[in-house]
C-alpha cells in the first residue's frame, strides 16, 4: 500500500493510557466505580491497540460514497452506530450530540494533560475526586473519542462537567456520525493517482480496525467473548503494507467475510439500538440496487449501439459520394506531382553543374599557389629554427661567463690564444682555475673539472666544464609528509589542523571517495578540495557545517543559542512535488519550544543567501554577501514550503512574518565565496547578544585560512574515530 506512507492517525492509544495511568492509580475506589457505572473505566482500561496506518488506508479505499458501505472483497458491509455501541460498550440511546468543530476553547491537549499530572500529585480536598472524574471525562471525549489534527479542543467537549452529563448523550452515534463525515473526503483523495499528502484521519481510528477484525477471519481475538468487543484484541496485533496490499485478494474468499457480528451476547443486546435493524434486510437491498446498475448499464449500451449503427450508415452513404470526387483529386495530384518533378530535374542540374565549376576554380588555384605557400613555410620555419639556436647559444654563453666571473672582463685576442688555451704568465697552456668562483646552492667538495673551449665572436675562451658527483654521506632532505596537499590556507593553520587534513587525505586517496556520510550529507574528497581551494560550496556542505555547530553548542562553555536547521535540500524536493517531510521531522512542538532560532541557507539565482527565524521576535533576518534586489523575490516560497511541512508545530504562520535585511555585513569581492559567507553568517548570528560586525570585515583577505580552517573541523568532527586512531585527543 504505497499511499499509506502518507496518511496520519491523531488516535495513538499507547499515549493515552500512559497519560491517564498515573491519575488512576491514585484514584479512590468509590471513584472508580463512578467512572465503570459510567463505562469510561473499561474505555481506560483497553489493551493497546495498534494504530496499522496501511490497514485504515486500506479500508479507507475500500469505502463506496454513492453505497455508504465498505467492499471488503466481494462484500459490501455496512458500518452502523450499533457496531460502535458493542466495540466500545457504550449504550445506543440518550440524546443527540451534534460536534462543532467551531468555537474554539482555549484549552489546548497539552493543558488536559497538564491537567492530569496536576490532580495526581494535588493534597487531599473535597472537590478533589470530582475534579479528577470531570478531568478524566474530558480528557477521554478530546484526546480518544474526537481527536483532531489541530492543538486546540472544541468548546463543545469542555462544557461537560460531570458524569450526570456523560451519561444522557448517545456517545456511539455521534462517534459514529464524526467518523463517517470525513469516510468520504479522505476516500476521493485516497484514490488519487498523484499523492502528496492525504493529512490526519480525524476521530477513533480504532474503531475501524476493530470493526474490520470482527467482518474477517484474518486474524483471531486472544479473548473471544470478552466486553465490550475493544478487549478482544491483543496489542501486538500489526499488519504490515506489502500483507494489506494482498488484502484484495485474500478476502475475495467468501469464508474470509463475516456480513454481521457473531456471537452477540445478552449484555451487548442491551446496548443495541431501537431505531436500526440488525438484520439481513440490507443484503435485499443490496441485490435490488445490483439489479437496477445492471439494468441501466444495458440500456445506456443499447442506445449506443443504436447510434454506432446509424453513424455507421450515414458514413457509407457519404463514402459513395466522396470516393468519386477522391479520384478526380488523385489524377489532379499526380499532374501536378509530374510537373513539380520535372522543373525541380532542371533546377538541381543546373546548381550541380554550377557547383562543379566553382570546385575546378578551387583546385586550379590551389595547384597554382601550392608551390608557393611550400616556399613560405620552409622560410618560416628556417628563420624560427636559426632564432632558437641564437638564443640558445647567447644563452649558454651568458650563463659560463656569469660563473666564472668574466661578463665584465676584455676580449681574448686572436693571437694570444692556441690550440684550443690562453696563456697564462709562465707561458704554458692551462684551463683558467676556478679559485674565487662560487656557484650558489652548490659545493665544490668532490667535484672534477674539464677543459672545455667555448667560441664566441672569433674569440676563444677556455672554461672549466664542472661534472658535479654527488658526495658520500650528503643526501638531500625528503620533504614533510605536512608539506601535502598544497592549499592557499595551510601556512595559517596550526601544526595539529594540518596535520589532520593531511591523515584524512591519505585515508581517502581516490577522487571520488566518500569522506563524510551522515543521514542526507555526502561530501567526496574532491568536494573538499575544492573547499581547501576556491571551489563552491554545496547543500552538504551547508548541513555539515550546522552538525559542526550543533557539537560545538553541546559542550560545556558554550556561548551559541538554541536552534533549529532546515537544509536547502527541503524547498528543492518541495518545488518538485517529491517527499521532502522526512528533512524537517526534528521540528516538533518540544524542539519548537526550546529553541529560539530556525537557520535556512537558500539557493536563488546561483547564489546561496541566510534565512534566520526569530521566534520570539517573529520575524526573518535576511543576510546577503551580494546585496541584490533580486535575491528576495524567491524566499517567500521557501517560507510557504517550511510553513506547509510543520504549520501544525510553529506558533503562527511564518510565511507572512516580515523579512529584515541585516545592514552592515561583510560582503565577498568575487563569485564563489557566498557558501563560505553563509557559514560565517550562521556562526555569527547564533551567538548570544548583538553582533558587531565593524570587527569582522576582513572575511575576504583571510578567505584561505577560513576556508581550511572549516575543513579541518569537518575531519575533528566527521573523522574522530580514524584521528584517535593517530593519537589526537578530543
Amino acid at each position: 500500500m504505497p499511499g499509506s506512507r502518507f496518511l496520519y492517525s491523531r488516535c495513538a492509544t499507547k499515549t493515552f493510557k500512559e497519560n491517564a495511568k498515573s491519575l488512576l492509580d491514585v484514584l479512590s475506589e468509590g471513584s472508580k466505580e463512578i467512572l465503570r457505572d459510567i463505562r469510561i473505566l473499561q474505555v481506560l482500561d483497553m489493551p493497546t491497540i495498534q494504530q496499522n496506518i496501511p490497514l485504515i488506508y486500506y479500508i479507507i479505499r475500500s469505502y463506496s460514497v454513492k453505497r455508504n458501505v465498505f467492499l471488503l472483497g466481494k462484500f459490501y458491509v455496512k458500518f452502523t452506530v450499533n457496531h460502535v455501541a458493542q466495540i466500545l460498550g457504550l449504550p445506543n440511546r440518550g440524546r443527540d450530540f451534534h460536534f462543532e468543530r467551531i468555537p474554539l476553547s482555549n484549552i489546548k491537549l497539552k493543558t488536559l494533560v497538564q491537567e492530569l499530572a496536576d490532580l495526581t500529585v494535588e493534597e487531599s480536598s473535597p472537590t478533589l475526586e470530582s475534579r479528577r472524574i470531570n478531568a478524566l471525562i474530558r480528557y477521554v471525549l478530546a484526546v480518544f473519542f474526537f481527536p483532531l489534527k489541530g492543538l486546540k479542543v472544541p468548546t463543545c467537549l469542555v462544557d461537560f462537567k460531570g458524569p450526570e452529563d456523560f451519561v444522557v448523550v448517545n456517545w456511539p452515534k455521534a462517534i459514529h456520525s464524526f467518523l463517517h463525515s470525513h469516510f468520504a473526503a479522505m476516500r476521493q483523495i485516497a484514490i488519487g493517482e498523484e499523492m502528496t499528502n492525504l493529512g490526519y484521519l480525524e476521530g477513533c481510528s480504532v474503531i475501524l480496525v476493530v470493526w474490520f477484525l470482527e467482518h474477517t477471519s484474518i486474524a483471531s481475538a486472544c479473548v473471544e467473548m470478552a466486553t465490550p468487543r475493544l478487549h478482544r484484541w491483543s496489542s501486538q496485533l500489526t499488519f504490515s503494507a506489502l500483507y494489506c496490499s494482498r488484502l484484495r485478494a485474500i478476502l475475495s474468499n467468501p469464508n474470509a467475510v463475516r456480513r454481521s457480528f457473531v456471537y452477540i451476547s445478552v449484555e451487548e443486546q442491551d446496548l443495541l439500538g431501537e431505531g436500526e435493524e440488525y438484520s439481513s434486510s440490507f443484503e435485499v437491498e443490496e441485490r435490488r440496487s445490483v439489479k437496477k446498475e445492471k439494468r441501466e448499464k444495458e440500456e445506456k449500451k443499447k442506445q449506443q449501439r443504436l447510434k454506432e449503427d446509424n453513424k455507421r450508415l450515414r458514413g457509407e452513404k457519404e463514402e459513395k459520394g466522396e470516393k468519386e470526387e477522391i479520384k478526380k483529386r488523385v489524377k489532379e495530384v499526380k499532374e501536378e506531382n509530374e510537373k513539380k518533378k520535372k522543373k525541380d530535374g532542371e533546377v538541381k542540374t543546373m546548381k550541380e553543374e554550377k557547383e562543379v565549376r566553382k570546385e575546378k576554380k578551387k583546385r586550379r588555384a590551389y595547384k597554382e599557389n601550392r608551390e608557393l605557400i611550400r616556399e613560405a613555410r620552409f622560410k618560416s620555419y628556417v628563420d624560427e629554427a636559426v632564432g632558437q639556436v641564437k638564443i640558445f647559444i647567447q644563452d649558454k654563453f651568458d650563463r659560463l661567463a656569469a660563473m666564472l666571473g668574466l661578463a665584465n672582463e676584455k676580449n681574448v685576442n686572436e693571437e694570444d690564444v692556441k690550440d684550443g688555451g690562453v696563456k697564462d704568465e709562465g707561458g704554458k697552456d692551462e684551463g683558467v682555475k676556478n679559485e674565487g668562483v662560487k656557484d650558489e646552492g652548490v659545493k665544490d667538495e668532490g667535484v672534477k673539472d674539464e677543459a672545455v673551449t667555448v667560441i664566441k665572436d672569433n674569440s676563444a675562451i677556455v672554461l672549466h666544464k664542472i661534472r658535479r658527483t654527488p658526495v658520500k654521506g650528503k643526501q638531500k632532505k625528503r620533504p614533510d609528509k605536512d608539506c601535502w596537499p598544497i592549499y592557499p590556507g595551510r601556512s595559517a593553520l596550526c601544526p595539529e589542523d594540518r596535520k589532520m587534513i593531511t591523515i584524512v587525505m591519505e585515508r581517502y586517496p581516490n577522487p571520488d571517495s566518500i569522506v563524510i556520510e551522515r543521514g542526507n550529507i555526502f561530501i567526496s574528497r574532491s568536494s573538499l578540495i575544492d573547499i581547501l581551494g576556491t571551489g563552491w560550496v554545496c547543500s552538504s556542505h551547508l548541513d555539515a557545517y550546522a552538525y559542526v555547530l550543533n557539537s560545538l553548542k553541546e559542550k560545556d562553555g558554550s556561548n551559541m543559542v538554541n536552534f533549529l536547521f532546515v537544509s536547502s535540500n527541503h524547498a528543492y524536493l518541495k518545488s518538485c512535488g517529491k517527499i521532502s517531510r522526512r528533512l524537517v521531522e526534528h521540528i516538533t512542538h518540544d524542539s519548537v519550544g526550546a529553541t529560539e532560532l530556525i537557520i535556512m541557507p537558500c539557493h536563488v539565482a546561483s547564489h546561496w543567501v541566510l534565512l534566520v527565524a526569530n521566534l520570539k521576535e517573529k520575524i526573518w533576518d535576511f543576510y546577503d554577501s551580494m546585496p541584490n534586489p533580486t535575491h528576495k523575490t524567491p524566499l517567500r516560497n521557501h517560507m510557504r514550503y517550511l510553513q506547509e511541512d510543520t504549520g501544525d508545530v510553529l506558533p503562527s504562520d511564518i510565511a507572512l512574518w516580515p523579512l529584515r535585511v541585516v545592514e552592515g555585513v561583510p560582503t565577498q569581492d568575487n563569485g564563489n565565496d557566498c557558501g563560505i559567507f553563509v557559514m560565517k553568517y550562521m556562526a555569527a548570528s547564533l551567538v548570544e547578544g548583538p553582533v558587531d560586525w565593524s570587527s569582522q570585515k576582513d572575511w575576504g583577505k583571510d578567505m584561505p585560512r577560513i576556508r581550511a580552517e572549516m575543513v579541518a573541523s569537518f575531519c575533528r568532527i566527521f573523522q574522530s574515530s580514524l584521528l584517535t586512531e593517530h593519537g589526537f585527543k578530543f
